[in-house]
């Protein structure tokens, strides 16, 4: 992959998560206007902007994106790295490229342009996670659960933005279940786990249930795994995050401090 396409992909990254904010983060007034800027100052054709901002969009829930489609090795790459940082951070990676001030910087520029696998090929794409549905397969497990008991009765508690390594919590009378509840666009499919997730279902065990919603978006179907550390066998993916950092300069402070 040329080193254009994969900076553009930070760049429909950071479109697809932030949508209409994104447009405003950059300057932008309309989706036409963005894309043409973007395919101008990289480079590429115009049509692989929008496109690539679509694959990422099942990730999110402004738009249906590319539901049956799975995510290639680059694009979950991309999505894993980044997902940690704010949308300030996420912006101005997004600035420094379209602004050509990331080529300043060769250690940020090695950075983006390494962490993307250049061994994009079918063993690993048929490998990879179909892309997941955003929120419904966890909206549908609430609803689901509040008509099944499913799988274990007991006050459902969502701590989904805690980052605790599972979305629900079920207090039952003498014990605590943990759920973490990952979809599939089609009957089929891979699914990732986080690190945190995975560590969790290690620590609880029995208690530890993986939720899959297959097929969520025609004749969705439940399969819950009990203590999946026992059922399954996933194989480890060792990626790169980036993280940001504000520097003052020594001259900037000193002019403050005076």
């Amino acid at each position: 992959m040329k080193d254009n396409h994969k900076l553009a992909l930070y760049v429909s990254y950071y479109l697809a998560k932030y949508d209409k904010k994104a447009l405003s983060g950059l300057g932008y007034k309309t989706w036409s206007s963005a894309f043409e800027d973007v395919s101008s100052k990289l480079k590429i054709n115009i049509n692989s902007v929008k496109n690539w901002r679509d694959e990422f969009d099942p990730l999110f829930e402004h738009r249906a994106g590319w539901h049956q489609r799975p995510m290639s090795i680059s694009r979950v790459t991309i999505a894993q790295a980044l997902e940690n940082l704010s949308e300030l951070q996420v912006r101005e990676i997004a600035k420094d490229i379209l602004s050509g001030n990331i080529y300043k910087n060769y250690e940020e520029l090695r950075s983006l342009l390494t962490i993307i696998n250049e061994d994009d090929n079918k063993e690993l794409r048929d490998f990879v996670i179909r892309a997941p549905t955003g929120k419904a397969a966890e909206n549908f497990f609430i609803d689901y659960h509040s008509k099944t008991n499913a799988p274990m009765a007991g006050e459902l508690i969502d701590v989904r933005d805690f980052g605790v390594g599972y979305d629900f919590k079920i207090q039952a009378d003498e014990a605590e279940f943990y759920i973490e509840v990952k979809g599939l666009s089609s009957e089929k499919g891979g699914i990732l786990l986080t690190d945190k997730e995975w560590t969790m279902a290690h620590e609880k065990r029995e208690n530890y249930f993986l939720c899959i919603i297959s097929d969520i978006e025609n004749k969705p179907r439940v399969t819950f795994i009990q203590n999946p550390t026992e059922e399954l066998k996933p194989k480890k993916h060792i990626y790169t995050s980036i993280q940001v950092n504000w520097i003052v300069s020594p001259t900037e402070l000193n002019l403050l401090t005076k």
